[in-house]
Parts: structure tokens; C-alpha cells; sequence
């Protein structure tokens, strides 16, 4: 097989490749991709039994959560520097044995204390194992074709967090909370192979040194910032002096960043890929493009659960259309990317995840479940769309030889907004249910003739504590109604705020 060659750093030749390898190739790429989203979301469902077994507080369990993130997002940020320096198929095979041996001790945890550390490690595994595959479809395929390549990639991110919880689901229930790590094994051990027989190596750079200031600027801002963000609310955000604390600390660390970067002459991140403007326009859309794919995820799963009162299977397979309407997006966009103008496909993908989150924010307290399937297929179609096109388009003016250092850029971004969008979902939803609560509760009193109506319920009766409990019941109902629609809501103002700065992207150059 051939190998890229690098100079000065950085590759100037992409690894070329038959098409029988493409096709190969395929299956290791997406189903490992597909294994680091699954679990992100896949223990979510196993929480409260792992709770039990450790005999763990809900604030100490959601660490399995917060570590997770924290050091798969600090090692996406690496997997540039990583991959020439060490070989990326090398760092590759490495990130999966990694993944399955983790997976197997956080299976295998009798303390909360060694499952924070083998789920750390696992998190530390997943880190370069986006990246990596998503360079290395770009790099495979010739550059008319990436919109095709980046559709077929999508698939995995686009399905991974969907099947997340309705695996998760079963496998909890039927065989127990360490099952939903040792599913991660086979699938893992098939990867590899996959990638030693398939994936072409890329030749290492011994020369690229390592950048120390950068590297731990960058893993102190992201490992403050991902515990603002997963414990702001647990902890009433700034009331906290943890939260504040962690909050000057990232701001420092991003403030060291940015300079060290601009001024330094070895720098972690490449600075020359700022200099690309549809690359750093890429970066704010894939931001706004990955807030809206962990959090309608958490939002729509809390709502069927607390409010209709769903199973937690029943609940996942409602999910399940968006993970389609993702597949049949990609795929539509992957075919018919040199037929039509990537600008447009973008802006047909914002609409249909506006659109979707307007159908979801005028539910009633009881959804109906063709609607619930109906809006996550639509979004799922339009997460598709609005991925493919943007990533092409921020890709299509970035030089081969910069390609890995900003594919790590990219998928870091794109991290930090899952959380970011997961964070600010939740706010939203305690918030504003406390502020409807208190409104709607302001009208439960003697002197409100509505409440002694006769169509009133008869145990409405607010003179007796029974009665009282039963509206303040109806109350808290109506008010976490509100406050889900207000979330949702928060997805179509983010697509409606991203459609008119779709018109500064530049659009690739066709048969470059």
C-alpha cells in the first residue's frame, strides 16, 4: 500500500488507493466511528443501575459522563499531531485496542473510583478515532467526491447517538449495566482487523516536535469548560465558587492559547488553517450544526419519559426515525453532491432542522407518536444534509498537507458544541419550567373564579390538601410542558440564526 509523504511537518500527498480498497475500507471506518458516538449516549439509559451497584449519589454517577467527554474531547485536538508523528494507522490501531480493553475493565469496575478511571481511559482511546477515520476517507477519496465520502462517514455520527440509548436500553435490561461496555468488544476486535488488512498507512514524521504549552492550554480550557458545562446546573451555575473558578480557569487557558498559537513558532494548532475563511466559518456552523444533535436527543428522551410516561424501549425505538432520516440524508446528499450547489443543500438542511424543531415545540402534554416520529425523521434528514454540505465546503479550500491537523480542528468543535448544546438544552428546561411554574401556580387561589367553574374537575377542590395536591400536580405538568416547548424551540432559532451567513461560504470548485 502507499503512503503519504510528509514535509516539514505536514502531508503533501495523500495515500492513493484502489477503489476495491475504498469499498474494503468502509466498514472498520464507519463502524468504529459509530462505536465511539454510540457511547456517548448508550450508558446514559444504564445510569441508574450503575448508581445502585456503586451505591453511588446521582451527582457522583454523572462523573461516568463527564470523564468520558472530557478526555475523548482533549485527544480529538491531538489526533493531528498524533497521526504524523507516530503514523496514523499505527495511532488508529492503537485508539481501538485501547477502546476494547477499557471497555472491558469498565465492564469489569467493582467501585465507582476504578470506573471513573477505565472510562477516563476509554475516553482517552475515543479521542482520535473521529478524526483519524474522517481524514482518512478525505485523503482516499479524490477530492470531486468528497461530498459523497463525508456522506457516507456521516452515516456513523448521524445513527451512533440514536442507537445509543435503544441498545443501550435492552442490553441493560436483559443482561445488565456491563454489558453495555463489553458489546463494545467484538465490534472493536472486527475494526481492527478491518484496518490492518484495508486502511493504507501514512509515514511517520519524526521531525514534527511536540507542543507543550499549547497542548496543556488546550486540555485545561476544554476540561474546564466540558465541567461548566456538565455541572453548571447540577451546581446553580454561577451561585457555585467550583463553577466560577472553573470558568476563569478555561478563559485563562483559551486566552494562552490563542496568543501561544499566533505568536509561537511551534504551535499545537496550525495557525494557517485560520487563515482560510471557509474553514473558520466552517468551525462556527459545525458548532450551531452540533448543538442540535446530542440535545434534542436528551430533551426528547426526558420528555417521553417524565411526561407521557414511555418505557424506556418504547422511547428509543421513537427515536429510531431520526437515525433513518439521517441515513436516507446522507445518502442523498453523498449521491447528488455534484449536482447541486452545496450553499443550498446547507440551507435545505436548516430549514428542515427548523422546521422540526418547530413541530416539536407546539406538542401538548401528551405527544402523539406519529408526530414524534415525524419530527425526528425530519431532523435527522436535515442534520444529514446540513453536515455534509458545510463540511465540504469547509474543506474544499484547505490544502492537502493541512488536512489532519484541521479534520482535528473540525471534530473538536464539533465535540465542544454537543456539549454546549446538551448544557444549554437543560438550562433552558429548569429554567423556564421554575418561571412557569411560579406564573401558572400565581393563579391557584380562593380568589380565581375559574377553579370553582363547574366543568372543573371535582378533586380540583383547593380548600382540601388532597385537592391541593392534585392541581399543583396538574400544575407542575403543565408548566414542564411549557418548559420542553421552550427548549425545542431553542433548535429552530439556531437553524433560523445560521440559514443567512450560509451566503459567505465559498462553494468548492468542481473537478479541482
Amino acid at each position: 500500500m502507499a503512503s503519504a509523504r510528509f514535509v516539514r511537518g505536514h502531508m503533501i500527498a495523500p495515500p492513493a488507493v484502489t477503489e476495491t480498497q475504498r469499498r474494503l475500507m468502509l466498514g472498520p471506518l464507519l463502524l468504529s466511528t459509530t462505536l465511539v458516538m454510540l457511547n456517548q449516549t448508550n450508558v446514559v439509559v444504564a445510569l441508574p443501575h450503575m448508581q445502585g451497584a456503586f451505591s453511588a449519589t446521582r451527582d457522583q454517577i454523572a462523573w461516568i459522563l463527564t470523564s468520558y467527554l472530557v478526555a475523548m474531547t482533549i485527544l480529538t485536538a491531538s489526533a493531528g499531531w498524533l497521526g504524523a508523528r507516530f503514523g496514523r494507522k499505527r495511532v488508529y490501531l492503537m485508539a481501538l485496542g485501547g477502546f476494547c480493553l477499557s471497555s472491558i475493565l469498565c465492564g469489569q469496575a467493582t467501585s465507582l473510583e476504578t470506573e471513573l478511571v477505565f472510562r477516563l481511559v476509554q475516553g482517552l482511546a475515543s479521542g482520535p478515532i473521529m478524526p483519524i477515520t474522517q481524514s482518512i476517507m478525505l485523503d482516499s477519496y479524490p477530492k470531486e467526491r468528497h461530498a459523497q465520502a463525508l456522506g457516507l462517514w456521516g452515516i456513523s455520527i448521524t445513527v451512533g447517538p440514536v442507537l445509543g440509548p435503544i441498545l443501550g436500553g435492552f442490553i441493560t435490561e436483559d443482561y445488565g449495566w456491563p454489558w453495555v461496555f463489553y458489546f463494545n468488544v467484538p465490534f472493536g476486535l472486527l475494526c481492527m482487523a478491518g484496518v490492518i488488512l484495508w486502511v493504507p498507512d501514512v509515514s511517520r514524521d519524526l521531525g514534527r516536535r511536540f507542543d507543550g504549552i499549547g497542548f496543556l492550554a488546550m486540555a485545561v480550557f476544554i476540561t474546564c469548560f466540558q465541567l461548566v458545562l456538565n455541572r453548571g446546573q447540577t451546581l446553580d451555575w454561577y451561585d457555585s465558587p467550583e463553577i466560577i473558578v472553573e470558568t476563569g480557569a478555561a478563559l485563562l487557558a483559551l486566552y494562552i492559547l490563542v496568543v501561544h498559537t499566533a505568536t509561537a513558532r511551534l504551535s499545537f494548532i496550525e495557525p494557517r488553517v485560520f487563515a482560510d475563511k471557509n474553514f473558520v466559518l466552517g468551525l462556527a456552523f459545525v458548532f450551531i450544526w452540533a448543538m442540535t444533535v446530542n440535545g434534542p436527543i436528551v430533551l426528547l428522551s426526558l420528555r417521553l419519559q417524565s411526561l407521557d410516561g414511555l418505557p424506556v424501549a418504547l422511547v428509543g425505538m421513537l427515536m429510531a426515525p431520526r437515525g433513518l432520516g439521517g441515513v436516507i440524508g446522507m445518502s442523498v446528499v453523498g449521491r447528488a453532491a455534484q449536482a447541486i450547489n452545496p450553499k443550498l443543500v446547507a440551507v435545505a438542511g436548516f430549514i428542515c432542522i427548523a422546521a422540526s424543531g418547530w413541530m416539536m415545540q407546539g406538542w401538548p402534554t401528551h405527544a402523539d407518536r406519529f408526530d414524534v416520529a415525524l419530527a425526528g425523521f425530519i431532523l435527522g434528514f436535515g442534520i444529514a444534509q446540513t453536515y455534509v454540505s458545510l463540511t465540504v465546503m469547509a474543506m474544499a479550500t484547505i490544502p492537502a498537507r493541512l488536512r489532519p491537523d484541521a479534520v482535528s480542528l473540525y471534530s473538536l468543535v464539533a465535540n465542544i458544541g454537543m456539549g454546549a448544546g446538551v448544557a444549554i438544552a437543560i438550562l433552558v428546561l429548569a429554567q423556564s419550567a421554575q418561571t412557569h411554574h411560579e406564573m401558572l401556580a400565581a393563579h391557584v387561589n380562593v380568589f380565581n373564579e375559574l377553579l370553582r367553574d363547574r366543568l372543573v374537575p371535582h378533586g380540583w377542590n383547593i380548600a382540601s390538601a388532597q385537592g391541593l395536591s392534585a392541581v399543583e400536580q396538574q400544575v407542575l405538568q403543565q408548566a414542564t410542558t411549557i418548559a420542553f416547548n421552550d427548549a425545542f424551540r431553542l433548535i429552530t432559532f439556531a437553524a433560523v440564526f445560521a440559514l443567512p451567513f450560509v451566503y459567505f461560504l465559498t462553494r468548492p470548485a468542481r473537478n479541482r
